[in-house]
């Protein structure tokens, strides 16, 4: 897709907004909406940056904590009976993991869910965790009250957040 096609889109989910100058009179400047407007119109075209859940014995080197075990860390919400942890899929291509077949042992030996993302979560987080943003798109689709309440409570007070 090209940039002003992008940004044709972006315009028209009413993220940007442009002003026509420059000399000829025909350059448009676009500026994104204030925060949270941009959040609330952004809102319907977040997706889940996972793509597949697998299971394996243990997580792969660098990869971070992520699902409900990255929303107990930032809430009052109890973190699950496993470790959760979020991989890009190049890197969990590069890696060598021995993914489990049977989901059933997977509970029992409380092994490691890994989440592999479409992106590398580590682009926006300097820290062991997934970043805010991210964190609430993987687990935007939970039907857990539980869940929701903790997510929002974690989302409070961001800049960008309005709920």
């Amino acid at each position: 897709m090209t940039a002003s096609r992008i940004l044709n889109n972006l315009y028209d989910a009413k993220l940007l907004t442009y002003e026509i100058g420059g000399k000829t009179g025909r350059s448009k400047e676009y500026r994104r909406v204030k925060d949270p407007e941009y959040f609330d119109k952004a809102r319907p075209f977040i997706k889940s940056p996972i793509k597949k859940v697998v299971y394996v014995k243990s997580a792969p080197e660098g990869a971070l904590v992520a699902g409900i075990e990255a929303l107990a860390a930032l809430s009052m919400i109890n973190p699950p009976s496993h470790p959760v942890r979020a991989i890009s899929r190049g890197n969990m291509n590069k890696a060598d993991i021995d993914i489990l077949k049977n989901k059933d042992i997977a509970k029992d030996e409380k092994l490691v869910e890994l989440e592999i993302w479409d992106y590398d979560p580590k682009k926006f987080t300097n820290k062991q965790h997934v970043d805010l943003l991210s964190l609430y798109m993987s687990l935007k689709e939970e039907k857990d009250e539980r869940v929701e309440q903790a997510l929002e409570e974690a989302l409070r007070g961001e800049p960008w957040y309005t709920d």
